[in-house]
């Protein structure tokens, strides 16, 4: 991905040349007044990879996956084992494990470690809408023999009417991970309390010290009353660089209608295993914060199955040859299991689709932001959203929703800020305005409005899977949500921050969670293929002017390179400022736009410009 940090002196230089003044007093000005706000340049850490292709029997609800030797396993819940040649399959089920007598006979959500020649298979086992659980452990050397896993013959963890202190949590969802010290630690909760995490002690099976609460969907907006409405579940942790990042499911797995699902899978990080974790605007998980990495998506052109991977959850991952993977399961409406390798944005996860599609996010690409269609009153709009005919639009200093058109008041630079940020530079009039919350302090119904590209914190965002192709921008601080102040989306609405819908408990709110079409956008790639045109001439002095345009995504800078005969080849430099050469000199002239586009050479010389 092609990276570029851009500044006011970029966009002053741009306005400069559009002017025919000189650049060199441009970007002195501005670099006097951005000078504090500059950073140095950001590691590029966003692959292209995307779905993987599966193969075979992929009926996996609660998948995990591990390796033994060369064959690669899966379990999902209710004890069958799946085996493949490749992680891409053809997966196979060669049987079940054997029920333990203490535990019943369900077994839900497993998850595997391979440590040395032992399978480590925990699961789960409860009655279903209750916390009435316990978390085992079952262990082998055999894992392609299904009927080698031996429980350990009771309960790891338990709640409930399960549980001697009648724990509130909900002791189901096992996934381990272990610390930098060599400490094994195991996440688990569903509903009711939310997510807990708690020390294993050597032998795997015995907790040491105190439960830590590190997940919960209750905020100060939206209090949990009722635990079937604490929707968060199916959690795991893993080590990525200097972060842990915890990964959970939010809202609704399991309901009769799979059109009702709405699973989607969040992350937060921290610096140490217990937490606590953080999503990209420093909300802790466990007071509602959340940044949402992956939701209902079309599966990529020539990804087997295909069709929509509806409501994904249940998260777990898998370390493969130096690459980690997330684990999952969606509906396509049947439970089948998901494998994305995850790519990295600065040191958060991100799902990148190549390819110039909705999931296609690019530094320095350009986009119109197109609106969902559909109401609060239309359900199936919300189930199956599809993009509306309006988009964001410039059109002054207050932006609004217009009817999509091919004009440079919709389309927009990505600009990429680190930390998983970015901004959105207007390509309308001066080219040097960004999207910016016009207040950082959370009230609803701020603003948004345009004002001059300074990197500061109301002008960053960052994106929200809301799934089927769309996106809520999130801004920086204030963690208000880029909405339409109309619910109808109508043509002249103002645009506005307000808070991110997918908080809401409240009990009509089952089947639209995080469903609200005013926040939710596509960013549709638009591509200039045009290069700049420029103009040379000389000025009273005698030093060669140039000026030059670039209607689209506008000029990025202009080079020179001069030459003599009989000398060594052209180097070429930014030309800041009208240039003196001398007579006997030929200069090369090239102008090169924000995407990269570059015009034609013009070859001339003092004596041709006179």
């Amino acid at each position: 991905m092609k990276m570029r940090q851009r500044t006011l002196r970029a966009a002053a230089a741009a306005v400069a040349l559009l002017l025919g003044v000189s650049l060199f007093a441009a970007t002195t000005a501005a670099a006097e007044t951005t000078e504090a706000s500059e950073t140095p340049p950001l590691p590029v850490d966003i692959e292209s990879s995307g779905q993987l292709s599966l193969s075979g029997d992929l009926n996996l609800h609660d998948p995990t996956v591990w390796k033994a030797g060369d064959t690669y396993f899966a379990a999902p819940s209710h004890r069958g084992i799946w085996t493949a040649p490749a992680l891409e399959g053809p997966w196979e089920n060669i049987g079940s494990v054997p029920t333990a007598s203490w535990a019943g006979g369900g077994l839900w959500a497993p998850h595997v470690q391979q440590i040395g020649d032992t399978t480590y298979f925990y699961y789960s086992t409860s009655a279903f809408g209750t916390n009435n659980s316990a978390i085992g452990l079952k262990t082998t050397q055999t894992p392609h023999i299904p009927s080698s896993y031996v429980d350990h013959g009771e309960a790891i963890v338990s709640s409930g009417t399960r549980s001697p202190e009648r724990n509130t949590f909900n002791a189901i969802d096992p996934a381990l991970e272990k610390d930098d010290q060599g400490n094994w630690w195991m996440v688990w909760g569903s509903h009711f309390d939310g997510i807990f995490i708690q020390q294993l002690d050597d032998d795997m099976v015995t907790v040491v010290g105190e439960p830590r609460m590190v997940a919960h969907r209750a905020s100060d907006r939206f209090p949990v009353d009722n635990p079937n409405f604490n929707r968060i579940e199916g959690p795991s942790v893993f080590k990525h660089g200097e972060w842990y990042y915890l990964l959970t499911a939010w809202d609704w797995c399991c309901r009769a209608s799979g059109n009702d699902n709405t699973y989607k899978i969040v992350a937060g990080r921290s610096k140490d295993i217990a937490g606590p974790y953080l999503d990209k605007n420093g909300v802790d998980l466990a007071e509602g914060g959340g940044t949402i990495i992956l939701n209902s998506r079309e599966a990529q052109e020539g990804v087997t199955p295909e069709g929509l991977y509806r409501s994904p959850g249940a998260p777990d991952y898998f370390w493969d040859e130096g690459t980690l993977y997330l684990i999952y399961h969606a509906h396509r409406p049947g439970t089948t299991m998901g494998i994305r390798p995850l790519d990295w944005d600065d040191g958060w996860p991100f799902l990148h689709e190549p390819g110039g599609g909705a999931y296609d996010i690019q530094d320095g690409a350009l986009y119109q932001l197109r609106l969902q269609a559909g109401t609060l009153s239309d359900a199936d709009s919300l189930q199956n959203p599809v993009p509306s005919e309006n988009c964001l639009s410039t059109g002054g200093d207050e932006p609004r929703l217009a009817t999509c058109a091919e004009s440079n008041e919709q389309y927009f630079e990505l600009q990429r800020h680190g930390d998983g940020f970015y901004a959105w530079r207007s390509l309308d009039g001066a080219k040097d305005q960004c999207l910016t919350m016009s207040s950082t302090s959370g009230d609803t119904g701020t603003p948004v409005v345009l004002t001059a590209c300074d990197g500061s914190d109301g002008q960053l965002w960052y994106f929200d899977d809301t799934g089927h192709g769309f996106h809520r921008l999130v801004g920086k601080v204030s963690n208000l949500a880029l909405e339409v102040d109309d619910d109808e989306g109508t043509v002249g609405s103002a645009i506005v921050g307000d808070y991110r819908r997918d908080g809401d408990h409240q009990a009509g709110n089952l089947t639209q969670a995080g469903k609200w079409p005013p926040q939710q956008w596509r960013l549709e790639m638009t591509h200039d293929t045009t290069a700049p045109t420029f103009t040379a001439s000389l000025d009273q002095r005698q030093r060669i002017v140039v000026e030059a345009t670039d209607d689209k995504s506008g000029v990025e800078r202009v080079e020179y390179a001069v030459t003599k005969k009989n000398h060594a080849e052209k180097v070429w430099e930014v030309l800041d400022g009208p240039l003196r050469v001398d007579a006997a000199s030929e200069v090369n002239i090239r102008a090169i736009d924000v995407v990269g586009n570059v015009s034609e050479e013009l070859v001339t010389s003092k004596k041709d410009l006179r």
